[in-house]
Protein backbone atom coordinates (compact mmCIF):
# COMPACT_ATOMS: atom_id res chain seq x y z
CA UNK A 1 0.00 0.00 0.00
CA UNK A 2 1.24 3.48 -1.00
CA UNK A 3 1.98 6.00 1.65
CA UNK A 4 -1.03 8.45 0.81
CA UNK A 5 1.52 11.84 1.76
CA UNK A 6 3.44 10.63 -1.03
CA UNK A 7 0.55 10.65 -3.24
CA UNK A 8 0.85 13.90 -5.88
CA UNK A 9 -2.87 14.87 -5.92
CA UNK A 10 -4.22 18.21 -6.63
CA UNK A 11 -7.85 18.39 -4.80
CA UNK A 12 -8.14 21.89 -7.25
CA UNK A 13 -7.50 19.57 -10.64
CA UNK A 14 -9.80 16.93 -8.88
CA UNK A 15 -12.66 18.96 -8.35
CA UNK A 16 -12.13 20.87 -11.58
CA UNK A 17 -12.62 17.07 -13.69
CA UNK A 18 -15.50 15.71 -10.77
CA UNK A 19 -17.80 19.36 -12.35
CA UNK A 20 -16.64 18.03 -16.39
CA UNK A 21 -17.38 14.36 -15.36
CA UNK A 22 -20.74 14.09 -16.74
CA UNK A 23 -20.02 15.87 -19.48
CA UNK A 24 -17.42 13.26 -20.83
CA UNK A 25 -20.02 11.66 -23.27
CA UNK A 26 -21.70 14.14 -24.37
CA UNK A 27 -21.26 14.09 -28.25
CA UNK A 28 -22.55 18.16 -28.20
CA UNK A 29 -20.50 19.36 -25.08
CA UNK A 30 -16.87 20.97 -24.23
CA UNK A 31 -15.04 17.75 -25.27
CA UNK A 32 -16.68 17.51 -28.56
CA UNK A 33 -13.40 17.88 -30.32
CA UNK A 34 -12.31 14.65 -28.89
CA UNK A 35 -15.34 12.92 -29.99
CA UNK A 36 -14.54 14.02 -33.78
CA UNK A 37 -10.48 13.19 -32.70
CA UNK A 38 -11.35 9.95 -31.82
CA UNK A 39 -13.43 8.61 -35.05
CA UNK A 40 -10.53 9.99 -36.99
CA UNK A 41 -8.17 7.62 -34.32
CA UNK A 42 -10.00 4.60 -34.48
CA UNK A 43 -10.05 4.43 -38.46
CA UNK A 44 -5.98 5.19 -38.48
CA UNK A 45 -5.41 1.92 -36.05
CA UNK A 46 -8.06 0.02 -37.66
CA UNK A 47 -6.51 0.74 -40.99
CA UNK A 48 -2.87 -0.01 -39.54
CA UNK A 49 -4.19 -3.24 -38.24
CA UNK A 50 -6.35 -3.89 -40.97
CA UNK A 51 -2.63 -4.21 -43.40
CA UNK A 52 -1.46 -6.58 -40.96
CA UNK A 53 -4.38 -8.90 -40.37
CA UNK A 54 -6.69 -10.66 -42.49
CA UNK A 55 -9.27 -10.68 -39.28
CA UNK A 56 -12.84 -8.78 -39.55
CA UNK A 57 -12.00 -7.26 -35.88
CA UNK A 58 -7.99 -7.07 -35.99
CA UNK A 59 -8.17 -5.41 -32.54
CA UNK A 60 -10.33 -8.83 -30.98
CA UNK A 61 -7.90 -10.79 -28.32
CA UNK A 62 -5.19 -7.56 -28.26
CA UNK A 63 -4.03 -6.02 -24.79
CA UNK A 64 -3.99 -2.16 -24.75
CA UNK A 65 -2.59 0.05 -22.46
CA UNK A 66 -4.21 3.56 -22.39
CA UNK A 67 -2.03 6.08 -19.98
CA UNK A 68 -3.94 9.08 -19.73
CA UNK A 69 -7.22 8.25 -21.14
CA UNK A 70 -9.26 10.78 -19.64
CA UNK A 71 -12.78 10.04 -19.82
CA UNK A 72 -11.91 7.25 -21.64
CA UNK A 73 -13.53 7.88 -25.60
CA UNK A 74 -10.81 6.21 -27.10
CA UNK A 75 -10.48 3.54 -24.54
CA UNK A 76 -14.40 2.66 -25.22
CA UNK A 77 -14.02 2.70 -29.04
CA UNK A 78 -11.14 0.04 -28.62
CA UNK A 79 -12.40 -2.45 -26.49
CA UNK A 80 -15.81 -2.05 -28.54
CA UNK A 81 -13.86 -3.41 -31.77
CA UNK A 82 -12.64 -6.37 -29.34
CA UNK A 83 -9.25 -4.92 -27.44
CA UNK A 84 -8.72 -6.12 -23.69
CA UNK A 85 -8.17 -2.52 -22.42
CA UNK A 86 -6.43 -0.97 -18.95
CA UNK A 87 -7.06 2.59 -19.20
CA UNK A 88 -5.08 4.58 -16.41
CA UNK A 89 -6.62 8.45 -16.21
Amino acid sequence: MPNLQSINIDPKEVAYYAKLANTWWDLHGPFWPLHKLNALRMDWILAQLKTKSQQQRPLNGIHVLDIGCGGGILSESLAKEGAMVTAIV
